[in-house]
C-alpha cells in the first residue's frame, strides 16, 4: 500500500523567510544615534530648565508680597494699641535676648510686631535660603530718626536717635510711604547672606543704612525688590521712583535726603 510522501519541514514563510529567520536578533542603536539622542535630550532640558527657574523666582516673589501684608497688618494692629506709633527702631537685637552679648537692651521691631503675628515665619523672605537670615525685612525708620533729630536738635545725636517712632497719623501720602521692605543692604544681616558675625537681627532697619537701593545690594528675587507701603498694598522696584515711594510721610524724598544731620538745620 502506497503512502503519500509526507514533509518533515515546516511550511515556508511568505517572502521565502523560514520562522527561524523570523525570530533572528533586531540590529540596535548604533552609536551615532545615541549621541544624537542625547543632543536632544540636553537641549530639551537647556529649555525647560529657565522656565522653571523663573517660575519658581515668581513664586518666591508672591509668598513674599503675602508676608509682607501679614507683617503691615501686624503693624497697624500695634499702632493701633500704641496711640498711631509705630513701632521703634534702635540697633542690633537677638529675639528673646537679656541686653547682653549681641542684644541691644530693649525690645527690636520685630518683638514689638510678634504678639499681633502670633507666628514669625512670615518674617522669612521665601527667596532667602539661608537659616541664618529668619529676620529677613528692614523696617522703615529713616523718617522717625529725621524726626527726632529735627525735633530734639543735638540732644537727639547723643544715642543716633535711637528708640524713636513716628505717627502714622502724620502721613499724608499713605500710597507711596515706605513701611517696610526686602532687606538687601548686608550691614543689615548676618553672615554667610550677610556681613555681620553676630546672631540673627531681630531689629533690621534703614535709620543709619539704606536697606534697599544701597550699593552692592543683595537680590533674594534676582531682580525687584518688594515694598510695603502704609495702605497695605505691595510693589516692586529696581530704583527709587520718585512719585511712587517716598520716606517722608508728606511730601517727596529719597532715603539719602532724609538726611539726619540736615534735619538738625531744617527749620
Amino acid at each position: 500500500m502506497n503512502h503519500a510522501a509526507t514533509s518533515t519541514h515546516p511550511p515556508a514563510h511568505a517572502g521565502g523567510r523560514d520562522s527561524a529567520g523570523a525570530r533572528g536578533p533586531r540590529p540596535g542603536f548604533t552609536l551615532v544615534e545615541l549621541l544624537v539622542v542625547i543632543a536632544i535630550i540636553g537641549v530639551l532640558v537647556s529649555l525647560t530648565l529657565p522656565a522653571l527657574s523663573s517660575a519658581r523666582t515668581a513664586a518666591q516673589t508672591t509668598a513674599c508680597s503675602v508676608n509682607q501684608r501679614s507683617i503691615g497688618q501686624a503693624f497697624t494692629m500695634y499702632a493701633d494699641a500704641n496711640r498711631e506709633l509705630s513701632p521703634h527702631w534702635s540697633a542690633w537685637h537677638t529675639f528673646g535676648g537679656d541686653g547682653t552679648g549681641d542684644d541691644t537692651p530693649g525690645p527690636g521691631w520685630v518683638e514689638l510686631l510678634a504678639p499681633p503675628l502670633e507666628a514669625l515665619e512670615c518674617m522669612r523672605d521665601p527667596g532667602v535660603k539661608f537659616k541664618e537670615v529668619p529676620y529677613a525685612y528692614f523696617l522703615q525708620s529713616r523718617f522717625s530718626r529725621y524726626l527726632n533729630y529735627r525735633n530734639l536738635g543735638p540732644a537727639a545725636a547723643a544715642n543716633e536717635g535711637m528708640f524713636s517712632s513716628y505717627s502714622v497719623n502724620m502721613v499724608a501720602l499713605n500710597s507711596q510711604f515706605i513701611v517696610l521692605s526686602d532687606a538687601t543692604n548686608k550691614t543689615l544681616l548676618s553672615a554667610p547672606y550677610g556681613d555681620s558675625p553676630k546672631a540673627p537681627n531681630c531689629d533690621p532697619d534703614d535709620a543709619r543704612w539704606d536697606g534697599l537701593f544701597a550699593p552692592d545690594s543683595l537680590k533674594p528675587h534676582k531682580g525687584p525688590v518688594n515694598v510695603l507701603f502704609l495702605d497695605g498694598h505691595v510693589d516692586r522696584f529696581k530704583k527709587y521712583e520718585p512719585g511712587r515711594m517716598t520716606w517722608h510721610g508728606s511730601q517727596q524724598a529719597s532715603w539719602d535726603e532724609l538726611d539726619p544731620v540736615t534735619a538738625l538745620s531744617a527749620p
